[in-house]
């Protein structure tokens, strides 16, 4: 642990991943379906506090360049990262920043720009107090009236259930040597020896179970810094709301769309308890005990005005991100399922194969009831079906620069397993994807090169039986993604 890291994890690099929830047409969303008035910019400045390796900011800046993207990170080697592959990329509009929060003044914090949208993912409940109070400090002083929060955390009292646990990592990991990726490599061959012996007050949460899982593929990087932090401090949503009050922040909605509708959340019983309390945190806190979720993505604004949900429901754009599928989709909520009827999702679907659509063109076409906004958008979304638009679909000089940019940056470093993201104008931010989609899109001859030529130039070490498969796979992905990408401006159509 290095000193001046405040406790936190600073020898292993975070992991490589793109936060869509952090996109603006995302947040866009979260704002209609509560009913408050916000709508992206032609022109926005935006910030990414705990920015990490910043493939979320590099993103968001090539899709827009218009917008002025920065990310801010205390650790040097995830800006320095970062930087290069905006540097490749020829992105002006991204910039990276070493700050430590807790040391920075209002001066220096002055001298950055005002922002329309700060976002913050997973750093809250990793930091010391003092970094809380920079955060908040810069908040106050940054964040533009009307501007919006992001803000990703580890959430009471669900992830507190994993105390114990965090403490026993970190009791384990302070006896082995190397880096913390190494520490926590041997911890957890401790953590799953104990675990064995069923110790009574180790209890049984669904991150013990992932981590025992000898089948998943862990991410110990991911794992160093949720474990290894001297602040692991999950916090309760009403005491994230008081602690960004001073900033006149006031709580919107959740970024998980579906968590904005009790009906689909909670029962008949818990849906009286919560409606029994006054809106806003208390309810909120029903939420928490009621659902199996360890993380909260709360969206804030400082300003908020109110406006006709529906309406605003109904302005929004939205496009299909993979094959649409013959059967209406099924989203699993802690009650059951929420679909649509297949009345409602024929017509729904033949429009969205046809190219992007406004959700109030969308539920005026079923010829019997019509679907509600709020949720026909939840179960689209949700099932991963969909993603907003916010421009013409169109091939871009900046997302194309981008796109072959991370995929030469992902062979220099071997990186296969992130969570990674084509930039895409139409959406205003990423699509999500893998590693061999990722690199497929990019081909120049992806439109008409045979999926065995594909196989050979990309995946050079497999053997012929695993190069065959991969060629199955490929050919699969052409005949899936390519009318995609051609929808949503990532190739030519």
């Amino acid at each position: 642990m290095t000193v001046w890291s405040h406790g936190y994890v600073a020898d292993s690099p975070y992991t490589f991943s793109y936060q869509p929830a952090q996109a603006p047409g995302h947040l866009a969303m979260v704002c209609a379906m509560a009913g408050v008035v916000w709508a992206p910019q032609p022109r926005m400045a935006m910030l990414d506090i705990g920015c990490g390796r910043g493939l979320t900011v590099n993103v968001l800046a090539a899709a827009n360049p218009g917008w002025h993207v920065l990310g801010l990170d205390y650790n040097p080697a995830h800006i320095a990262e970062a930087q290069e592959l905006a540097d490749a990329a020829g992105s002006a509009n991204a910039g990276f920043c070493e700050a430590d929060l807790a040391e920075m003044t209002d001066a220096e914090m002055d001298r950055l720009p005002e922002f329309d949208i700060v976002t913050i993912h997973g750093v809250w409940t990793w930091v010391a107090d003092a970094v809380r109070a920079g955060i908040v400090r810069l908040l106050a002083r940054r964040l533009k009236p009307g501007g919006l929060c992001y803000i990703g955390y580890n959430v009471q009292p669900a992830f507190g259930a994993d105390a114990a646990l965090q403490r026993l990592f970190m009791h384990l990991a302070g006896q082995a040597r190397g880096s913390s990726r190494a520490r926590v490599e041997a911890a957890l061959e401790q953590v799953r020896a104990l675990a064995a012996t069923n110790p009574a007050q180790l209890p049984s949460t669904p991150m013990l179970r992932y981590l025992l899982d000898k089948e998943q593929r862990l991410d110990t990087a991911y794992l160093a810094h949720e474990f290894l932090t001297s602040h692991w401090r999950p916090a309760f949503h009403e005491d994230v709301c008081a602690a960004l009050a001073p900033a006149k922040l006031e709580f919107v909605g959740s970024a998980t769309l579906h968590e904005n509708m009790p009906d689909l959340q909670l029962d008949a019983a818990q849906r009286a308890t919560y409606e029994g309390m006054p809106p806003g945190p208390a309810r909120e806190f029903i939420k928490d005990l009621c659902l199996p979720r360890a993380f909260r993505r709360d969206v804030f604004i400082r300003g908020l005005r109110r406006t006709d949900h529906v309406e605003a429901l109904d302005r929004l754009v939205i496009a299909a991100c993979r094959a649409l599928p013959e059967d209406s989709p099924k989203l699993s909520v802690p009650v059951g399922e929420a679909e649509l009827a297949p009345a409602m999702w024929q017509p729904i679907a033949a429009a969205l194969r046809e190219g992007p659509q406004s959700l109030h063109r969308l539920r005026h076409l079923p010829e019997e009831r019509r679907p509600n906004p709020a949720e026909l958008l939840a179960v689209l979304q949700g099932t991963g079906l969909v993603v907003p638009v916010l421009r013409e679909p169109q091939v871009t000089e900046e997302t194309q620069r981008f796109n072959r940019a991370l995929f030469a940056a992902t062979l220099a470093s071997g990186d296969r397993e992130g969570q990674f993201a084509l930039a895409s104008s139409a959406i205003a931010g990423g699509l999500p994807c893998a590693w061999l989609e990722m690199a497929l899109a990019v081909q120049p001859d992806i439109l008409d090169a045979p999926p065995e030529t594909l196989a050979a130039r990309l995946l050079p070490h497999l053997d012929e039986e695993g190069r065959a498969e991969a060629a199955t796979l490929i050919g699969r992905i052409q005949a899936e993604r390519i009318p995609v990408w051609r929808g949503l401006g990532l190739l030519p159509g």
